[in-house]
């Protein structure tokens, strides 16, 4: 099941329920075995959107979104490199000639998706008939820079634990978290290059130190704020003082 939520919006993905305007514009889909977040921030001034994890079947939902409204795709930007999260990330940058940019340490997934998922998944997203990244559109994200999403600042913060080159992008309003944190929950760390420990590094200084007022956009699930996560989440309790 895919949906496509309405413009101008940040949608609850469960059950699209609108829970939140903010200074950029931005849509929110839902793609591929998974159920991944695929995310759209559209830039008015060049008519064009960065697409964030387009998982399975993502491409012809942004295609044909970006079809309607006149757009075009900018560029590429992946929270990690599970396969659910880059599948058409290649079909994409070649089709549009855009960038890709991931965290280095993830880098290798692009080329080999067995390193950070189960046989299994790999079927359900069929590896065998993905369009690869262009290795001329990879670019890397790391630890501390300063990218322009859409017309808004964000941060990235190297986050590994769910994969070695997992990544927050922390903006004034929203956080794009991929799979490091949910409404309630965390990243798995049972998966091969998952880490345990670095998840729990990650925890306590890149999760837990975000503002509270952060609209958080998780890699799957619903949307959540940094508050509400500091207060309810299970998996932060132990590494607050």
């Amino acid at each position: 099941m895919r949906r496509c939520c309405a413009v101008w919006k940040a949608y609850d993905t469960t059950d699209s329920h609108p829970i939140g305007c903010f200074g950029m514009k931005l849509v929110g889909c839902v793609a591929g075995p998974f159920q991944t977040n695929c995310w759209m921030v559209i830039n008015s001034e060049t008519a064009s959107v960065t697409v964030i994890d387009p998982g399975y079947g993502a491409a012809k939902i942004v295609d044909d979104y970006c079809q309607e409204q006149q757009l075009t795709v900018g560029e590429i930007l992946l929270t990690h490199g599970h396969i659910d999260h880059m599948r058409d990330a290649g079909v994409l940058a070649t089709t549009h000639g855009c960038t890709v940019s991931i965290h280095p340490d993830d880098a290798f997934m692009l080329t080999d998706p067995s390193g950070g998922v189960s046989s299994q998944a790999m079927a359900l997203h069929d590896v065998g008939s993905m369009v690869k990244v262009p290795a001329d559109s990879l670019q890397q994200l790391t630890h501390e820079q300063q990218i322009t999403i859409g017309e808004e600042q964000f941060t990235v913060r190297h986050a590994p634990g769910h994969s070695p080159g997992s990544v927050l992008l922390v903006g004034e309003e929203i956080c794009f978290s991929g799979d490091v944190l949910f409404k309630g929950s965390i990243g798995r760390t049972d998966l091969p290059g998952s880490d345990w420990s670095a998840m729990e590094q990650t925890l306590a200084n890149q999760v837990l130190t975000l503002p509270d007022n952060l609209m958080i956009l998780p890699g799957h699930g619903p949307t959540t704020k940094m508050q509400a996560e500091r207060l309810g989440n299970p998996y932060l309790r132990k590494y607050q003082s």
